[in-house]
């Protein structure tokens, strides 16, 4: 069911003039809702993949995780520039340069003292690492790090979405002399694992002389990707009216995020979904999706079941789904539905497919050489008609009653 048809949403709609309601319930159901399942088994396939991707020199090398948070900054005048600039200090206190050492309690800005998704994934990391006692530290600092000699420093997060945090955490371990000297030398290397990030804020971590290995499960949709046209104006014009008076109506740096993890929703969604500025009262209370926990899809066959509705309009997708065969033409449709939308990049395919990054990387290989994509990424004549060609099949398909729709229209048996 839509979001936006559960009685958890009909009260924040409600709010809406009859004019408006139609643009909010369309961002309403935009939102990509994650279940605390699917967000932890997501994340554990992913280290699960860094583990074993590595050479075979790092196998028996343990990884080095940590949970993404805010670090200490510093101000300094830069001359080239000839204005202030914010760095990050090194990760462990006093470790600029020399030779570091000790327990390593990292340097945490104590201006951000609450713990937000970081508590979540820092228990994640322990339960993490007890199931993999051998290959993981947990936290560690500059001896246990000299003592274990890990393969990866990796910051594990659930979301980028400006991508300025991440950033400035990996700076924080690149200020630190000696992982900046092992770097060097190619014993260790950097990686950001993630369930999800906008493009913008991937490309901004990426950016980071430690080129760490970025990895989500899936991109994040925002309002730039899901609206086009007289839908986007609506959708700004929304977000702009509610609440009033915003400097950033799309959320923190415009990011126009628009997912929800079962943990909360990120500050880089737009406010009208979880802000109380100027009295108004939002859909995710407090960036809370706690109320909304009984809507989200209770597994990826759940989510793409609901894709193929939506997008491609194939009713009884459950039913459909059911084989392997059927799951993987699906996916590959929802692949060139998207380019054909206008997505070019891997990540934009999988913000608006809603697919994880893995399988549309894979789809989008196979699609060029069945030449229903270029190697832009956009739809050829044959790609176009395989679409062409769902939309046939989908009109000839018989639609039989099931439990989500009861009713049985014989379109079958009309004249054509």
């Amino acid at each position: 069911m839509a979001l936006s048809s559960t009685p958890f949403a009909q009260d924040w709609l409600d709010r809406f003039s009859e004019a408006e309601r139609p643009a909010a319930a369309q961002l309403a159901d935009a939102v990509l809702l994650v279940s605390h399942r699917a967000f932890q088994r997501s994340l554990e396939s992913l280290l699960d993949e860094l583990a074993t991707g590595r050479g075979s020199e790092d196998l028996e090398r343990p990884m080095a995780l940590y949970a993404e948070r805010a670090v200490m900054t510093q101000k300094r005048m830069d001359p080239e520039l000839g204005w202030p600039i914010v760095e990050a200090l090194p990760y462990f206190p006093g470790a600029g340069k020399g030779r570091a050492t000790g327990k390593g309690v990292p340097a945490i800005d104590p201006s951000e003292p609450e713990v937000g998704s970081e508590g979540l994934i820092a228990n994640f990391i322990t339960g993490y690492e007890r199931l993999h006692r051998n290959r993981v530290l947990n936290h560690p600092g500059p001896d246990a790090l000299r003592k274990q000699r890990p393969s990866h420093m990796v910051i594990v997060t659930d979301f980028v979405g400006s991508g300025e945090r991440v950033w400035k955490m990996v700076d924080a371990f690149w200020r630190v002399a000696t992982l900046r000297s092992w770097h060097s030398y190619g014993r260790i290397r950097f990686a950001v694992v993630a369930y999800s990030g906008t493009e913008d804020g991937l490309r901004r971590v990426r950016s980071h002389n430690a080129r760490p290995d970025v990895r989500l499960v899936q991109a994040c949709p925002t309002v730039y990707t899901e609206f086009k046209g007289k839908a986007a104006n609506a959708i700004h014009a929304l977000c702009k009216a509610h609440p009033p008076d915003l400097k950033s109506p799309l959320g923190y740096d415009w990011g126009g995020a628009l997912i929800a993890f079962a943990h909360g929703m990120p500050n880089n969604a737009p406010p009208i979904l979880h802000s109380h500025a100027n009295g108004w009262t939002p859909l995710f209370a407090n960036r809370s999706a706690l109320a909304a926990d009984t809507h989200f899809p209770a597994s990826m066959a759940d989510a793409l079941a609901e894709q193929a509705r939506t997008v491609l309009q194939i009713r009884a997708a459950e039913q459909f789904l059911a084989a392997p065969a059927n799951r993987r033409w699906i996916a590959t449709m929802l692949v060139l539905a998207a380019v054909q939308a206008g997505a070019r990049t891997s990540t934009r395919v999988s913000a608006r497919a809603r697919l994880p990054m893995a399988d549309v990387e894979e789809i989008l290989v196979f699609t060029r050489i069945a030449r229903w994509t270029d190697h832009r990424n956009a739809l050829t004549v044959l790609g176009g008609r395989e679409l062409t060609r769902l939309n046939r099949r989908r009109a000839r398909s018989a639609v039989l009653p099931t439990a989500e729709q009861p009713h049985y229209y014989p379109t079958q048996l009309r004249a054509r």
